[in-house]
């Protein structure tokens, strides 16, 4: 085991529907973020979308469990300003640093390649990642994400009002939110980069997905080389979105064992 990132607490195992499942934190370069890990075999890593979480995202709709049933090493992040890991106010914090967790996380793992997921914000955090370390992948899967989409840049006070009329999941912070908002526009690969890019990948979208436009998904589709795309049913997020359909985490599992 590497001993570059250091394990700081190591909560009881539990019981997560099917799957014993362990609850870790670790200090990625002084911030403590916290991951859920279960099963074996090669690893998948699992990021969330903006203000949500490894639990609400992965654990509670299944696609957790049925990685970890079939086969797979799947640890789920809580990436930093989300869930129960830290929420640093400090926007320097986010965007390029976000990458940087995954090379973290990977170095804690001792793993030298892993099948990289994402979901929206995760996506973003995830295409990045697979820009600067391809040869760190062995696949990428990209739900919920489309192609131009490009974040504004936007002041701390821009960015916390922005927030103010939208559904913010309970147990977040407004304010690390807000400082995660202003360095999205970071998290995008150039054109030429997707035109050129060798890692097996897979696009994943809800059929009623607002928040991605048809034309955005389409255009992703058309831009990013080694790419295969799939519309399934379901909205972005909330009860009715794609990740919590059953039919989500058979097509990753379908695309992964493709490769």
């Amino acid at each position: 085991m590497r001993l570059s990132i250091l394990t700081l607490t190591l909560v009881s195992t539990w019981a997560l529907q099917a799957t014993a499942a362990e609850s870790i934190f670790f200090d990625a370069n002084g911030t403590k973020l916290h991951y859920v890990a279960a099963g074996s075999g090669e690893t998948v890593v699992l990021l969330h979308g903006f203000s949500g979480s490894a639990e609400g995202l992965y654990i509670k709709p299944g696609t957790f469990d049925a990685l970890a049933e079939a086969g797979y090493r799947v640890v789920a992040l809580d990436q930093v300003g989300h869930g129960k890991s830290d929420k640093p106010y400090d926007p320097d914090r986010y965007g390029m640093e976000m990458v940087e967790d995954i090379r973290r996380l990977m170095n804690h793992l001792d793993v030298d390649k892993i099948h990289l997921a994402g979901y929206s914000m995760g996506s973003k955090v995830a295409n990045t990642f697979r820009s600067l370390y391809p040869d760190r992948l062995y696949t990428i899967t990209l739900g919920g994400y489309g192609w131009p989409w490009r974040s504004r840049k936007m002041t701390y006070t821009e960015a916390e009002s922005g927030l103010a009329n939208r559904m913010i999941l309970p147990g977040n912070d407004i304010k690390a939110l807000a400082a995660v908002s202003m360095t999205m526009h970071e998290l995008m690969p150039s054109e030429n980069n997707l035109r050129t890019n060798t890692v097996p990948a897979f696009g994943i979208i809800g059929d009623q997905d607002t928040v991605v436009s048809t034309g955005d998904f389409e255009t992703f589709s058309a831009t990013m080389t080694e790419l295969q795309v799939v519309t399934i049913p379901g909205t972005h997020a909330g009860t009715d979105g794609a990740p919590y359909k059953p039919r989500y985490a058979e097509e990753i599992l379908r695309f992964l064992a493709a490769h």
